[in-house]
């Protein structure tokens, strides 16, 4: 699937509407309060030692990425096979491999795993990891289910070991630039969240993201991002309703979900790994819009709409709003030229009442994932054992969200 950026790319493209927001990677302090962040993520230091458990996809990019991180030093590898450990560690420079999970984290000079393996051994991987006494950044989705989730952060706090789910869209400086904006009501309350997600990838049995023996379907695997946006922005939805489309080989193709909220709002939630959809997303209060432009996931730039404090239409039309409207189309020439006649005049007349968007750039360095390992350095040198950014509790909540539409997709995975 070819959705990573590439290092550091924004478009090149300036105008008198462009900002562009100088945040650095070390530094990705906003004017916010603890609950949303966690303020300066300072160097340590004593570096923390990881060690990657799995040698997948996602764990080349995270080896790639960790160089970039605040306070982290990637010390050793595990796997399942003696040959695939060592040839990942020669590829991104390890300097130990390990031919078992178990030996992994039983290394003594190891402080976190980042658990890097298909979402179905989540769980397994992760209590194998705070057992033998490490922190422990686990991949997205954080586990199948809520109930696994609650085990998993029940088991952490009894050993007062730092545990967090790997969602690396959050640390991006795009989301604490839009966490800030919303802090500051920027856009006045919220009222509607939209987030699309779609990729086009070929249908293959025996792929991770098509198969049920290992939490596959689009809905876990890109889904969760849209799930955990709506939960960041929102909080926890009030009902929660799902459909979607089954493939062949058992899992969703396609997804989407409205969540509903006690204050009024709503959340719509798409998903596909059968086609690209616009892959953008949309947060719309009463006092303007912020959009994250394709791919939102991994936004470079946020553009913020202000609304005047008056609306633009009043609770009537009324008779002069008509009648400028009317007297734009033309007298005649058809029914065609009459309807792309008020066609025209009515985006003139919208356009001219609709600001324009000030873009704020916000790029970054490699993909995105040193960023949640610096925090979870932070977090571990201040003695804390979640992060402000993503808690247990929201994983968790995020985690009965995605179930909840699984459930009524008639999608579960076996061993649930």
């Amino acid at each position: 699937m070819e959705w990573r950026p590439g290092p550091g790319i924004c478009p090149k493209d300036t105008g008198p509407w462009e900002t562009t927001v100088p945040i650095p990677e070390s530094s990705l302090a906003c004017p916010l309060s603890p609950r949303h962040d966690p303020g300066v993520t300072a160097p340590t230091t004593t570096p923390l030692c990881w060690g990657i458990l799995g040698t997948g996809t996602i764990a080349e990019v995270f080896a790639r990425d960790l160089p970039l991180s605040v306070g982290a030093k990637l010390l050793a590898v595990g796997s399942r096979s003696a040959s695939t450990a060592e040839e990942f560690a020669a590829s991104h420079k390890v300097p130990r491999a390990h031919d078992t999970y178990e030996d992994l984290v039983n290394d003594g000079e190891i402080d976190a795993v980042y658990v890097a393996t298909p979402a179905r051994l989540h769980a397994e991987h992760v209590t194998l990891a705070l057992n033998a006494g490490k922190h422990v950044l686990c991949e997205k989705p954080f586990t199948l289910n809520g109930a696994q989730a609650r085990k998993l952060a029940s088991l952490a706090l009894s050993k007062n070991l730092f545990l967090m789910e790997a969602m690396w869209t959050r640390f991006l400086p795009a989301m604490h630039q839009l966490r800030a904006l919303l802090e500051e009501g920027a856009i006045g309350d919220i009222l509607q969240v939209h987030a699309d997600l779609g990729l086009t990838v070929a249908l293959d049995p025996k792929a991770r993201i098509y198969s049920p023996e290992l939490g596959g379907g689009s809905w876990m695997d890109l889904g969760t991002y849209a799930v955990s946006l709506a939960h960041m922005v929102l909080g926890e939805p009030q009902s929660v309703q799902g459909a979607g489309h089954l493939v062949e080989t058992g899992v969703d193709g396609h997804a989407a979900a409205l969540l509903k909220y006690a204050s009024g709002a709503v959340a719509l939630l798409s998903s596909s790994i059968q086609s690209a959809g616009s892959q953008e997303a949309t947060i719309v209060g009463t006092r303007g819009r912020i959009h994250l432009p394709a791919p939102w996931w991994c936004p470079v730039e946020l553009h913020l709409v202000r609304l005047d404090d008056k609306p633009s239409l009043s609770g009537r039309i009324g008779r002069r709003a008509v009648g400028s409207l009317r007297s734009a189309l033309p007298s005649s020439g058809g029914m065609a030229r009459t309807a792309a006649g008020w066609s025209g005049s009515m985006s003139r007349w919208l356009a001219r009442r609709t600001p324009q968007p000030q873009r704020l750039r916000l790029p970054f360095s490699g993909i995105g994932l040193h960023l949640e390992a610096s925090e979870v350095a932070r977090c571990v040198a201040a003695g804390e054992t979640q992060s402000p950014l993503m808690p247990l509790d929201e994983s968790i909540a995020i985690m009965d969200t995605l179930a909840t539409v699984r459930a009524q997709l008639g999608l579960q995975f076996p061993g649930e």
